[in-house]
């Protein structure tokens, strides 16, 4: 599975693209084996709805978080690169310090957000 980490070099913020690993396991018994990725701990999960035309100036990221697209399309902005996005995108901020990223959304969005 593909997804964009998002992460502050110490100078800037920055896009890195990177894969998932998965292992084959029993993930429940007693259903045939799975291929499974390494276990993640969280703190917390929310949903954001943001509706089109909204859009914020480059902040950190409040937290080290994983938001899942579910549906609508933006344009995220980090490190002077652009990279639009919509269903199915996956990211890992990281960038919990500046100068972060912006955001803007193109199309009504609902983003899902995980915590760690």
């Amino acid at each position: 599975m593909h997804y964009i980490r998002v992460y502050n070099d110490g100078h800037q913020t920055r896009f890195e693209d990177r894969e998932v690993s998965f292992e084959p396991a029993v993930f429940a018994p007693p259903a045939p084996e799975l291929d499974v990725s390494a276990a993640v701990p969280v703190r917390e999960m929310l949903v954001i709805r943001f509706t089109a035309g909204w859009s914020d100036p480059l902040h950190p990221s409040p937290a080290r978080q994983w938001m899942f697209v579910l549906s609508g399309r933006g344009e995220t902005t980090a490190g002077g690169e652009t990279r639009p996005w919509g269903p199915g995108q996956v990211f890992l901020l990281e960038d919990t310090a500046p100068p972060g990223h912006g955001t803007t959304i193109l199309e009504d969005a609902l983003i899902a957000v995980v915590r760690c």
